[in-house]
This record gives structure tokens, C-alpha cells and sequence, in this order.
């Protein structure tokens, strides 16, 4: 298999001898709030976490190896940029931001369940790179059949100007990758009906009924789809919108994703119930939608200003489950 290789390449963490915990700072009862949920386990708590991912992620790696559902990552892109919120400059070094990623990628694969699905959300300056270490860290298998690549998704958009040197770049991209060949997909959750328009080379057809019916011949064989039969999504999404500056979604996070992009991730590739990781969770989106669609989550940043914004959010809800505020703390040993 193919292998990228930058300067100081390491798959260690790096901190072998170092002790990671998690302390709690605040714990908030949902049953506290009108209407809030009740907690899905005996004492299950959500988790949001202040701290560096290279802290959290082995602390949580203590309790949660091979237990998270659904990661779901947009980290830093190395756009060159200091943001208010975090500093995306990596001193333009190309190896330093790999090797980082390369870190960040095996701990969230031993963290991912058997049949969990991990979404890496980039754009045009890395996604190849990320590409190329996710076959490295979760295997290479030919034609997406089982462990590994699933889908390369398009989320495409109109937000932004236009270059007259190139052309626009109006797209992000998300990996999605699996653990193995059995892994939760739920595309009838976030497809759109088949309906009225033809599609192809189908044949329509009306019953008496006025319902249609649509036909094709293939293989030899007849398929007949109903018209109320849900399409699985393509791999290019053009209809969820990019955040513009005056939305009522907007919160002031200079990187922050629509909710709508979140929970088509969530429909499709997790159950309710299951457990949800987001270690970059900035303005929030994860976590606030994990709790409307009934999944647990965990979130995770290292901006205690991200995490604040978040826990305004998660406190504003009408229904809460209960959630707990935590810090990364290192114990080096000397020894």
C-alpha cells in the first residue's frame, strides 16, 4: 500500500510515560429544565471538554476505546490564517500540520467503535494528504469494500468571491471512512423522494390509482420503483447553504458549519442513543444537534472560549439531558 511520509513522521503519541484524566468543573442536571430528557443511562452524563485533543483523546481512550459511534472531525484546515478563535498558521510548515493530523487520526481510529464511521471534514489545501494517512490508518480496500474509504462527499456552496486567476473554489470535502464492512448507513433517513421527474431512461407509468410508477429494464430483469420511494443522496450535496454573515444561525465563530450539514451526518451514520465525538466542536453545531436527534455526545476544544459558547447554547435548549463540564489534566511521570 502506498504510504505518505513527511519529516518526523511518528505514530506515538509522544506521551507514553505522561498520565491523561479528565476532571469535572460543572455538572448540570437535565431533569433540572422543563421538559428535558431523561438521562438514557443509570448515571450517563454528556461530556464537554476543554483541552488540547492530544490530552482528551488518550484520557478518554481510559473509557471509550472502540465505544464511539460516530466521530465527526472539522479541524484546522492550514489555511495560513489566525482566527479569534484559534491560529491556523502551523509557521507554513507542511510536515508539522501532517504529523499532527496523522496523531489526531490514530487516536480517534482506536477510540471508533466496530461499526462506528469517522466523517474528517477539509478542504482543497489537505484533503489529498488526509486521504493518503486515512488508508494508512484505517486500511486500503479496493472498490470501498469493507474496512476504510466509504465516500469522498462534496458539500458544495455560494458563499464567498471569485478569483479571476482560477476557478472559484465553492466546495469542502468530507471522508468518510468505517472500521469495517459493517457499519451504520442510513440513507433513507436524509434522501428526497423519487417524485413526478424523470430520472434516466425509466419508463413512467400512472395507475388507476393516479399514483406513478416508474420502470426500467436492466440485466435483463424489470425494475419498478414507487414514486414515493426515497433516493439515497449523491455524493455532492448542493443543497444545504454556507452560513452567510447576517444568518440567524450565525453565533460569531468565524469557522462555524450549518446545523443542516451536522444532522444529515447524524441521521445517516448513527442511531439514537449512540454516542457521538466531536474533538474540534467549536460553536457548538455537534453537540447541539447530537442532543436534538436523542444521541449522546462528548465533545471537545481547545479554545475555552469555543467551549463556553457551546455550553450557553446546550443550557439555552428547552429540553437538556444531563451534561457535565470537564478539563484535560496531564500528570507527567518522572520516573
Amino acid at each position: 500500500m502506498a504510504e505518505l511520509v513527511w519529516k518526523g513522521k511518528n505514530g506515538s503519541n509522544g506521551r507514553l510515560t505522561d498520565s491523561h484524566s479528565l476532571q469535572t468543573c460543572e455538572s448540570f442536571d437535565g431533569g433540572e429544565k422543563a421538559g428535558a430528557r431523561p438521562s438514557t443511562a443509570d448515571d450517563w452524563h454528556n461530556r464537554l471538554i476543554v483541552g488540547d485533543k492530544a490530552d482528551v483523546l488518550p484520557a478518554l481512550l481510559h473509557e471509550f476505546a472502540k465505544q464511539v459511534d460516530l466521530i465527526y472531525i472539522d479541524p484546522p484546515f492550514m489555511t495560513g490564517r489566525n482566527f479569534a478563535s484559534y491560529s491556523d498558521r502551523w509557521s507554513k510548515d507542511l510536515d508539522v500540520y501532517l504529523q499532527w493530523l496523522y496523531k489526531t487520526l490514530i487516536l480517534l481510529h482506536q477510540l471508533l467503535a466496530h461499526d462506528g464511521c469517522l466523517y474528517v471534514h477539509l478542504d482543497w489545501r489537505t484533503t489529498h494528504y488526509a486521504r493518503i494517512i486515512l488508508d494508512e490508518v484505517f486500511g486500503f480496500a479496493p472498490n470501498a469494500a469493507g474496512p476504510g474509504f466509504k465516500n469522498e462527499i462534496i458539500w458544495h456552496y455560494q458563499s464567498g468571491g471569485r478569483s479571476r486567476r482560477s476557478y472559484a473554489r465553492k466546495h469542502d470535502t468530507l471522508l468518510l471512512y468505517s472500521k469495517s464492512a459493517e457499519y451504520c448507513f442510513h440513507g433513507e433517513r436524509i434522501g428526497e423522494r423519487r417524485g413526478h421527474e424523470r430520472r434516466n431512461h425509466m419508463r413512467k407509468q400512472v395507475g388507476d390509482d393516479g399514483r406513478v410508477q416508474w420502470t426500467i429494464h436492466s440485466a435483463g430483469k424489470l425494475y419498478s420503483y414507487d414514486e414515493n420511494n426515497v433516493l439515497t443522496p449523491s455524493d455532492v450535496w448542493c443543497d444545504i447553504s454556507h452560513l452567510q454573515q447576517k444568518d440567524p444561525e450565525r453565533n460569531g465563530y468565524a469557522t462555524q458549519k450549518p446545523a443542516a450539514l451536522l444532522e444529515r451526518v447524524i441521521l445517516a451514520s448513527s442511531e439514537e442513543n449512540d454516542l457521538v465525538l466531536d474533538c474540534f466542536c467549536g460553536s457548538g453545531v455537534t453537540p447541539v444537534v447530537a442532543e436534538q436527534l436523542g444521541r449522546r455526545w462528548i465533545a471537545c476544544d481547545q479554545n475555552p472560549e469555543a467551549i463556553q459558547l457551546t455550553r450557553e447554547r446546550l443550557l439555552g435548549r428547552e429540553e437538556l439531558r444531563p451534561f457535565v463540564v470537564q478539563a484535560a489534566a496531564l500528570q507527567r511521570d518522572n520516573a
